[in-house]
């Protein structure tokens, strides 16, 4: 049956996305309309089976009329519809009479089962006419995606409806982006909305959009591969990327059916067809005996966006316009209550952009060996080590192998437990943003990374370079020390600021969160057991950012000598800080032996 609730929404996975995160998420990627999504080609056999409602309902009738009508007609279907509505914390929403409705399969009861996003196969939003401007609605429909997209990482795509007033947008979601269809009216098309609803409950998993490559038995979930047979994985993910479009990169510990011990991590993403497969740089990075290279077990790709959307034309994506569009559509409404209400949809709301569909493809990805997340560090002593030998590891990289791997950030960096004597204590994983400096002059320029680890100058959209990625080790440095073992920085930190905004104001932010007298506000979120890290801190920003004319320099000196003496700078500064951290613990340690 279905039910029509206030306060009960599905829990949500650890990834949610604020609204301004979203919008920049999809900005430039959407089109449309499209007349092709209008067309399910299994609304002629399911509408036979049910009696078609006398009248169709109004936009105040529309949310009891949906519950009632769907809850009788569940014959056959393979799942079963929930409406969510009201001032709901989870969703931050006001009283805005929006709903949410969600399909979920297998058919479940809310009063015996607890819903899951990962059992969400179509998604809906719901406003009454003039309640939200266009583009907020879409936000929370999209809000809906990303949540599903995060607790499915092998998801291929996903079908969704948006409904203001009783105008009715049907909206796909791929990992390329969003496109939808054109508007029409429900009370002028009620069949043709009854054909799209019930077809909904009757797809196919393949129609749906579902990839089902991860299967599960009494031992667990389990992914079979051709060269590792049956590869069994941990319920969560240890890392995953932020974003609706684009990799969804998604990381979990796995181990053969006879081991008790994670050997291996598995990465599900969606790269761009145009980059470098990551095996191949991995294999490259073994190849020149890369100094902390991973190892690659295994290397296989799914599905292409491309293929999933062949038969239907593209031309460039949309973006929202500048211009305050919910402030005049809610002076329109005050003035005009019967007017029409963002008729045209998309089009209205938005303009052309120079942007295109980018192919992407779902890969698996495993490596060895498996590591420990950066923020679970045990000692101060382990911490320095780990920075030093992630900066060796992209030394090496850069020299060895040729290669520049532009996104260091906290998820990139992992802890490796029980390395003998001159092995690296942490390396750098995910050569997702990877690119062959030789190969350099072929790549368009455009932004990389992940955005508060970002330096400066990618910011300002800058050729990316080596001092570009060791200036983003200070950022996660200072990020690693700040959140002390958590996720995010506390919420008065200073550090929040480098996740929101456009990247032209975040290059002025950081340009003057770098400059001294703002450092050391910085530098004053340091906790008590991080006090004896500032002057290394300190040290690192002074190194990187030289004052030149009285102003810090953010540029990039590429020759040879200056390239080696950055790094050796670098690592130089962390050993001292791990000799005199190793001195302290010493003293400690005959200081408790005398006691």
């Amino acid at each position: 049956m279905i039910d029509y609730l206030a306060e009960n929404h599905p829990p949500a996975p650890p990834a949610t996305g604020t609204d301004d995160q979203i919008l920049h998420n999809i900005d430039a990627r959407m089109h449309g309309p499209m007349d092709a999504l209008l067309k399910i080609q299994t609304a002629g056999r399911v509408i036979g089976r049910y009696a078609v409602p006398s009248t169709e309902p109004t936009p105040d009738t529309f949310l009891q009329w949906f519950s009632n009508y769907v809850s009788r007609e569940l014959d056959g279907a393979r799942g079963s519809w929930h409406v969510f509505s009201g001032n709901v914390a989870l969703e931050q929403e006001s009283a805005d009479e929006g709903a949410r409705f969600l399909l979920i399969m297998p058919a479940s009861s809310i009063s015996n089962v607890q819903m899951r996003w990962d059992h969400v196969q179509v998604i809906g939003q719901f406003y009454h006419r003039g309640c939200v401007c266009y583009q907020d609605g879409l936000l929370h429909l999209c809000r809906s995606a990303h949540l599903v997209f995060s607790s499915q990482p092998t998801r291929l795509f996903l079908h969704g409806f948006y409904i203001r007033g009783s105008l009715l947008e049907l909206w796909d979601f791929d990992r390329s982006g969003l496109y939808c269809s054109d508007v029409f009216d429900i009370r002028k098309e009620f069949i043709q909305f009854l054909f799209i609803i019930l077809s909904y409950q009757h797809m196919t998993d393949q129609d749906l959009g579902k990839l089902n490559i991860i299967e599960s038995d009494k031992a667990g979930s389990y992914i079979v591969l051709e060269s590792l047979g049956k590869l069994y994985l941990e319920s969560q993910p240890i890392a995953f990327r932020e974003g609706l479009i684009g990799t969804g990169t998604t990381c979990y510990r796995a181990r053969m059916l006879d081991s008790n011990r994670q050997d291996y991590i598995l990465k599900f993403k969606w790269r761009w067809a145009r980059e470098h497969p990551e095996d191949e740089l991995l294999k490259l990075a073994q190849k020149k005996c890369v100094w902390g290279a991973v190892s690659l077990d295994h290397y296989q790709e799914f599905e292409s966006t491309a293929s999933l959307r062949r038969g239907l034309r593209w031309g460039t994506h949309r973006k929202f316009t500048k211009v305050d569009l919910c402030e005049r559509h809610r002076s329109i409404e005050e003035q005009r209550t019967d007017s029409p209400y963002n008729v045209d949809g998309l089009i209205e709301c938005t303009e052309e952009t120079d942007n295109f569909f980018q192919n992407r493809i779902l890969a698996c990805l495993v490596t060895s060996p498996v590591g420990r997340p950066l923020r679970t560090f045990q000692s101060l002593l382990e911490l320095l080590q780990v920075f030093r030998d992630a900066i060796k590891c992209h030394r090496s990289l850069y020299y060895d192998a040729n290669i520049l791997h532009q996104d260091i950030s906290p998820g990139n960096m992992i802890i490796l437990d029980g390395q003998d004597e001159g092995k690296p204590k942490g390396i750098l994983i995910d050569l997702d943003s990877t690119i062959e400096l030789s190969e350099r002059s072929e790549t368009e320029l455009g932004i990389t990374g992940t955005r508060p680890f970002m330096a400066i100058g990618v910011l300002k959209s800058e050729c990316h370079t080596y001092r570009h990625d060791l200036e983003s080790f200070l950022y996660v440095f200072l990020w690693t020390i700040i959140t002390n073992h958590a996720e995010n920085p506390p919420e008065t930190s200073k550090l929040r600021q480098w996740s929101d905004g456009d990247w032209e104001k975040l290059a002025v932010l950081k340009s003057l969160d770098m400059d001294q007298d703002s450092f050391q506000n910085i530098l004053e979120e340091f906790t008590l057991t991080f006090h004896s890290l500032k002057p290394l801190a300190e040290s690192l920003r002074q190194i990187l950012f030289p004052l030149r004319n009285g102003v810090i320099w953010t540029g990039t000196n590429d020759s040879p000598e200056a390239v080696d003496m950055l790094y050796d700078i670098m690592i130089h500064t962390f050993e001292e800080t791990i000799a005199s951290e190793g001195r302290t613990r010493r003293t400690q340690a005959r200081v408790v032996d005398l006691i």
